[in-house]
């Protein structure tokens, strides 16, 4: 099995924690600085082949970004993503927000990260600082106080990759000041849902998949992940924290389909 140059920086880039790769600065100052593992096994960009880093700053500003904030169900401009009254649902996402469109070089940075192992790659993309999406994360902080949690991958999944990506993106993006409590538990390990197109489909094999297991019940829950296609994974997730008396859910992910 051949190994790629991403899983191969995070052999050698494994702090004290054990699992961590070492953070790396996206400033161009820095590309070249670094560890032995640098000069032989160098970073290249997914999108040029720019050589120091695995996006460079000007492939990821032409990265198709989300323009406006939509209506999680009706995809309609909305205020801060709230979900329109008129598109409610009772056990459903009141908000959601994301940053890039699930497309070309953002799909391709995914793959590298979630199914080759190389969170590395993934660590890169989260240097980059997105001024309005900030923004209005800091309004709903505001507003609601919420309890950052990220969808729990299945045990048996974890072991296959060794992380949790949307654990990574609560850590980098709303930093050490906002705990990541996991009051969700994926407790049924479904197939791959990036395989399964149809949406009905989708739903069926995410129903009832995750447990609530936290010690007491948030009013609010922001809920985190990578990439949201079918909304599927984080409508059974909103469910089960809402039947279990959670009032408010609103959803971030980096990348909307």
């Amino acid at each position: 099995m051949w190994i790629t140059y991403p899983q191969i920086i995070n052999i050698f880039t494994i702090n004290s924690n054990g699992h961590k790769p070492i953070k790396t600065s996206t400033m161009y100052g820095n590309f070249m600085k670094g560890s032995l593992i640098d000069l032989f096994f160098p970073r290249f960009c997914l999108g040029c082949g720019f050589i120091g880093i695995y996006i460079c700053p000007i492939c990821e500003s032409k990265m198709e970004k989300v323009k406006d904030s939509v209506c999680f169900y009706c995809g309609r401009p909305s205020f801060l993503g709230f979900t329109h009254p008129r598109c409610r649902h009772q056990k459903g996402i009141d908000g959601f927000l994301s940053i890039y469109s699930y497309n070309g070089l953002f799909r391709k940075l995914l793959q590298e990260s979630k199914y080759k192992g190389a969170y590395a790659v993934l660590y890169t993309l989260l240097a980059f600082f997105h001024q309005r999406a900030f923004r209005n994360l800091k309004k709903w902080n505001n507003l609601f106080r919420p309890i950052i949690t990220s969808v729990p991958l299945h045990m048996q999944r974890i072991r296959e990759r060794g992380f949790n990506q949307s654990d990574i993106i609560v850590e980098q993006y709303f930093g050490h000041k906002l705990i990541n409590l996991h009051i969700l538990e994926r407790t049924t390990d479904t197939a791959h849902l990036a395989n399964i197109k149809n949406k009905n489909n989708r739903e069926s094999h995410v129903r009832a998949a995750f447990t609530f297991v936290g010690n007491s019940v948030p009013k609010t829950v922001l809920l985190v992940d990578d990439v949201v296609t079918s909304g599927s994974t984080i409508s059974e997730c909103s469910k089960t924290l809402k039947e279990n008396g959670v009032q408010t859910v609103l959803a971030f992910s980096l990348a909307r389909g």
